[in-house]
């Protein structure tokens, strides 16, 4: 029973003074998740609960003959697809493990674990400006709380740097878990954060008189999470430290982190034809010719998403794993300005970044002294922005039967054929590609056209 899962919503809004132009507007509210069942799928698995009834299928006996003549009304007959009903009964048929002789992995979860929590928040100035347009400005914020982290190996051996290590360091500490036992023990547990805080402008005017929509959004936000990881093997950008206050070593931007986003779309009717400013008086041959164009533009700029840069081969000693991850994995060692060109110590960097080769300087990063973790943050960086125009062409047609027209449309995804890059290669011990940019992402100039007839 969880006694916190209360869900308040709470909406205000005032005219300012009793203005009917502006608009103060806020909310406030709880939500929550209960994340696949809370985790507690893999429990199961422990001893001495491993005791498994084996070898069939509820379409009969696939590979234990002797189970098969066990079962009442089953003929030991392999792979023939008799059924075996639950009312056949399941013989445990291996006797329960004992963490002696369990070669698997442990599973463990906090008894008290919570549902996660996410709190949303804002408060936004809404106001009437000549022009009939309408600017909005605000901010709109959130926290969550207590979300499932399956898979952290708490079994997790200290840095060989460390007192008493085979690389010993002085006066390198880390207090990590000893290791007892030769197998990994993940952890299930509610400790997962993430925080987002956002500056948002909107600007917005529909004038039928001039023929013009316009819809104009600019955001300036950061998002940060601890990188956990949900044991359904969803990306997390980077392995994350499963140490003693692994959620202050791994707080870092989000995966999903967008600095800057811009936003806009214009519709405008174009002055002429019939009814029109221009070309009130043009015949039906000219009208259907040069009359009832429409333009759109859809221009959307936005910053890069974080590169998480990995030391896929660490020398640290320490088994930085969580389940889902093929093998460990480490951070580097940050020794310089990654965005600043040139060479660092003995190391020759690129006299220029770009985004259609180094993104980054590759000589900021150092490979960690063998027996310590990397310093690096768990997202040091962020990658190309994005920048993309699409544009189209609408003309109407006025067909002479009653209710029926005729559209033809003209369209261009990424109108300026912007290159759009995707993330450079971050794995410092893939020296030959690290920082390089060597992908593009979306899709170059697309044109397309199209006859849309309505009745």
């Amino acid at each position: 029973m969880d006694f916190t899962a209360f869900e308040p919503r709470i909406g205000a809004a005032w005219k300012v003074l009793g203005s009917d132009k502006t608009v103060v507007r806020a909310g406030y509210a709880i939500y929550h998740d209960s994340a696949w069942s809370m985790g507690a799928q893999g429990l199961w698995q422990n001893p001495p609960y491993a005791a498994e009834s084996f070898g069939i299928s509820f379409g009969g006996c696939t590979t234990v003959t002797a189970y098969c003549a066990s079962l009442p009304k089953q003929t030991p007959n392999i792979g023939t697809g008799q059924a075996v009903g639950f009312s056949d009964g399941f013989p445990i048929v291996t006797p329960p493990t004992t963490p002696l002789n369990f070669s698997g992995a442990f599973i463990t979860e906090n008894t008290n674990i919570k549902q996660g929590m996410v709190q949303q928040f804002n408060v936004n100035l809404e106001r009437q400006l000549p022009g009939q347009i309408v600017l909005t400005a605000g901010y709109a914020g959130s926290r969550g709380s207590h979300i499932l982290n399956f898979g952290n190996n708490i079994n997790t051996t200290s840095p060989t740097a460390c007192a008493g290590g085979l690389n010993e360091v002085a006066g390198y500490t880390l207090g990590l878990f000893p290791a007892s036992f030769g197998i990994n023990i993940y952890s299930i547990n509610d400790l997962g954060s993430a925080h987002y805080n956002s500056l948002q402008i909107k600007a917005e005017t529909k004038t039928p008189r001039y023929g013009l929509y316009a819809l104009i959004g600019y955001t300036y936000s950061r998002t940060y999470d601890s990188g956990y990881s949900d044991g359904l093997s969803t990306p997390i950008g980077a392995p994350d430290f499963p140490l003693p206050g692994w959620q202050k070593l791994d707080w870092a931007l989000s995966q999903i982190n967008l600095n800057n986003n811009f936003t806009a779309s214009v519709i405008y009717d174009l002055p002429f034809g019939k009814s029109k400013k221009f070309g009130n008086d043009w015949n039906n041959v000219t009208n259907a010719l040069l009359g009832n164009w429409q333009v759109t533009v859809i221009e959307k700029i936005t910053s890069g998403f974080p590169v998480f840069v990995v030391d896929s081969n660490p020398l640290s000693g320490a088994s930085l794993i969580n389940i889902g991850n093929a093998a460990p994995a480490g951070r580097p060692d940050l020794v310089g300005n990654p965005f600043q060109a040139g060479s660092i110590g003995s190391c020759t960097g690129p006299s220029k970044l770009t985004g259609k080769g180094y993104w980054f300087n590759p000589c900021a990063f150092a490979i960690p002294t063998t027996g310590e973790l990397g310093n690096a943050s768990r997202a040091p960086l962020s990658g190309p922005n994005f920048v993309n125009t699409d544009f189209s062409v609408i003309k109407r047609f006025a067909l002479p039967w009653e209710n029926m027209g005729l559209d033809f449309r003209a369209e261009m995804f990424n109108l300026f054929n912007h290159a759009q890059f995707g993330l450079p290669a971050a794995n410092i011990n893939a020296p030959s590609q690290f920082g390089l940019v060597s992908s593009t992402v979306n899709n170059p100039r697309l044109v397309q056209f199209g006859l849309k007839l309505t009745f």
